[in-house]
């Protein structure tokens, strides 16, 4: 019995990098950055979660642990 994996590495880019800590140093958020998450899904659920049908605005976490 096979099974796929998909895995990614994010690459980063100095200039985004600093444009995100510029933003967080001088916006109105004190210093805090914040992100848009949509859902918290388990590992059982993690393949509908991330279907064209169960995707929902934000980020999606996929939680490993218990």
């Amino acid at each position: 019995m096979g099974g796929l994996a998909i895995g990614f590495v994010v690459m980063s880019d100095r200039a985004q990098l600093g444009e995100i800590v510029r933003r967080a140093r001088n916006g109105r958020r004190n210093g805090r950055l914040w992100t848009n998450i949509g859902s918290i899904a388990t590992l059982d659920d993690a393949v509908a979660a991330f279907g064209p049908t169960g995707r929902i605005g934000g980020q999606t976490i996929v939680r490993v642990r218990p």
